[in-house]
């Protein structure tokens, strides 16, 4: 099943009174988003990187979906199944996330500028998985300069490697 957030979505969450523990989801299209998260066992994002971050649009998908109480929960003082990052993981049905990216800029830029999209799915997303999660990252760099053969050659590896996903 496939949901496309930047097409599918334009509404906007108001923050809770109640504070972080718990935001209300706030519409049907964020509600359909959640449930699809819960349901699934595996998330595949495909974008363009842009200045070494996601485009708006999936930046505005995790603001909006990756809700308190859905993607995690802030642990109270007794509570010992916390993450490195300090939250209860709220998606621990999901047991991958894929990757395809293509950037402006060559790998060694991408590296020495952070790939700050990377980083976050990473070491911010990842961890309110479930404990075992993978992640399959595949870039196209120098996306700007490259040759339609470069650009079909990614595509195969593409193609091969999501066969096994």
């Amino acid at each position: 099943e496939r949901f496309e957030y930047h097409r599918d979505n334009n509404s906007t969450i108001r923050e809770s009174e109640a504070g972080l523990q718990s935001m209300p989801v706030t519409s049907p299209e964020i509600a359909e988003a959640v449930k699809d998260l819960r349901w699934a066992n595996a998330i595949v994002f495909v974008y363009p990187t842009w200045w070494f971050n996601f485009p708006a649009a999936l930046k505005g998908y995790f603001d909006r979906v990756m809700l308190p109480g859905v993607a995690f929960k802030l642990p109270a003082q007794s509570d010992t199944n916390t993450t490195k990052t300090g939250l209860i993981p709220g998606l621990p049905n999901i047991l991958k996330i894929g990757v395809v990216t293509t950037y402006g800029a060559s790998k060694a830029i991408v590296f020495y500028a952070g790939d700050g999209a990377r980083g976050f799915l990473d070491r911010g997303f990842r961890p309110v998985l479930h404990p075992s999660c993978t992640m399959l990252h595949l870039g196209l760099y120098d996306m700007d300069s490259t040759t339609q053969e470069q650009r079909q050659e990614f595509l195969k590896k593409v193609n091969h490697a999501f066969k096994h996903f």
